[in-house]
């Protein structure tokens, strides 16, 4: 599926060709982002992508680059998470030299000009506001601080107005020149393209790339939950919206297929367990789910549901019995292949596109430096046996480990506590 050398600098490419399709994906990644980042940067990795659009030596307009990327219909983006920060183009195969040199160009050549930072200022702001006003975006943002607290796991990755306003030009500069450095960075092709002529055409744009080791480490994580936790965030909403459940597995976890299945047993899909009850039985919710997510050093389990006011009490009961369940009894054998086959189908059907199967390598590629093909992970997902997910649910699902987080005008937490209390 994919090919992988790592260069003498430290630089990573990753090649992967696909059939039947007329488009090609190049991604930059850069092993950076607000997880390396101090309270007085907090928001930089994400600040600074923006910034890459801003102009270069090479294009010093942002309308330069904006229109040449237009001018290929090409789908153009960057995204900032916990650990790492991406570029991506995906356009036609006819303009994957074009993509190339763009991507490179603001990937090393950025200008960072005082006043586009000063500008941009409010633009993040804005981007913050929107984020905010999504109750089904902003959950998982208390989520996280509900989890980890006052370290960078737990900061939004966005940052804080207080900290955007007063970021200066040569924060930028600094974070840029130590961080987006050879051995931090990973270039991921996915598409129509001759691959051995592909390897050194980026061994050519990308390999000047700074080879210097990068200064800013992750920073020390620390886990500590003692009693069940919550934190509602008041918000005069139509719906209350509710993510509640554990501590999971981190991505080099042995148990981490297992949780993913768990997971898909509970809320993936319209006849996953949380689904059928919540929704089809007790008509409590539209929208309710639950997924495993991995990060490099920690991971959770939650279920996500958007219910009435009145409901809520409800609905937090049903699904503590769905977790209490899992734990009790194991999955049968055809439920077990019906979750399979659900995984197996929809990934294979996401795949189909270039930037996804871009995005399934080179995220593994950054988590764990040993990204897998997509069969060596349907090998995982198959092994996983009824007896491993009653282990996992019963080594997860501990009271003193549960968590919920809230949106809604509520504002007493006592029974939802209570209630934590009892499973």
């Amino acid at each position: 599926m994919f090919k992988k050398i790592t260069l003498q600098n430290g630089l990573r490419i990753i090649t992967a060709p696909m059939q039947g399709t007329n488009t090609v994906t190049t991604l930059v990644l850069c092993g950076t982002g607000s997880d390396f980042e101090s309270r007085e940067i907090s928001g930089i990795s994400h600040f600074l992508e923006h910034m890459f659009f801003k102009g270069t030596q090479k294009r010093p307009l942002p309308t330069d680059i904006t229109h040449e990327l237009d001018g290929m219909g090409s789908i153009s983006n960057a995204f900032t998470s916990h650990e790492l920060t991406g570029y991506f183009v995906k356009a036609g195969k006819a303009y994957i030299d074009q993509s190339f040199d763009i991507l490179s160009d603001i990937y090393k050549n950025s200008l960072l000009k005082e006043e586009e930072i000063e500008k941009e200022k409010q633009v993040v702001v804005e981007e913050m506001h929107k984020d905010r006003d999504n109750p089904m975006l902003y959950i998982w943002w208390i989520w996280e601080r509900l989890l980890y607290g006052d370290q960078p796991a737990g900061w939004d990755v966005i940052g804080t107005e207080e900290v955007i306003r007063k970021l200066k030009r040569e924060d930028f500069v600094n974070y840029f020149f130590h961080q987006y450095v050879a051995l931090n960075t990973a270039i991921v092709v996915a598409g129509n393209f001759e691959e051995n002529a592909m390897q050194k055409r980026i061994e050519e744009i990308f390999g000047d790339i700074r080879h210097d080791p990068p200064v800013r480490k992750k920073a020390d994580f620390y886990e500590e939950q003692k009693a069940p936790a919550i934190d509602i965030h008041y918000k005069d909403t139509d719906q209350t919206h509710i993510a509640l459940g554990f501590r999971g597995y981190d991505a080099n976890h042995p148990n981490r297929y297992a949780a993913d299945v768990l997971a898909a047993v509970l809320g993936a899909g319209m006849s996953s367990r949380m689904f059928t009850e919540i929704r089809e039985r007790l008509g409590l919710a539209y929208a309710v789910s639950s997924a495993h997510e991995s990060y490099s050093n920690r991971g959770y389990l939650t279920t996500y549901a958007g219910v009435a006011h009145e409901n809520v009490e409800k609905t937090i009961r049903a699904i503590l019995g769905e977790y209490k369940r899992l734990c009790q009894e194991n999955v049968n054998d055809r439920e077990l292949k019906k979750v399979k086959d659900y995984i197996r189908g929809t990934t294979l059907i996401a795949l189909e596109s270039s930037n996804a199967v871009a995005s399934f390598v080179g995220g593994e590629e950054m988590l764990t430096g040993k990204p897998m093909t997509v069969d060596e992970v349907f090998a995982k997902i198959e092994a996983v046996t009824p007896d491993q997910i009653c282990t996992v649910a019963k080594d997860m699902m501990h009271p003193e480990r549960l968590s919920i987080a809230m949106i809604g005008p509520g504002k007493d937490s006592t029974p939802f506590i209570k209630l934590l209390q009892k499973f």
